[in-house]
């Protein structure tokens, strides 16, 4: 069997894969103007496929069928083999601030928002 025809049957199967497991989840991510099927949910993040889309914004919608079970504010954490990863940065449900900045300017800290 040449390189090519494995490579190109491994690809194959990893795609079957990756469509079972979209399946089995149910769950999708939304953002303005894109929904993506949900590969894996962790308490840490998601990961979706890339599909060649640019990159989710900021703030996504967590869906189980038509019901918003979440809102986040998430991050681009890896990419690789079609599939990207994201990490949830703050739980909007909680209203944690992110770890990126102090409430009211701590020494040696960026100040966060003042509105």
């Amino acid at each position: 069997m040449e390189v090519g025809i494995r490579s190109e049957i491994a690809g194959e199967i990893a795609v079957g894969n990756r469509r079972k497991k979209r399946q089995k989840i149910g769950l999708r991510v939304v953002a303005p103007n894109r929904d993506h099927k949900i590969m894996d949910l962790t308490e840490g993040g998601f990961v979706i496929e890339s599909e060649g889309r640019p990159p989710l914004p900021g703030y996504v919608e967590i869906f189980r069928g038509d019901d918003c079970i979440d809102r986040r504010l998430v991050i681009c954490e890896w990419a690789r083999d079609g599939l990207v990863g994201y990490r949830f940065k703050r739980a909007s449900r909680n209203g944690r601030v992110a770890a990126d900045y102090a409430p009211g300017g701590l020494a040696g800290l960026i100040a966060g928002p003042t509105d």
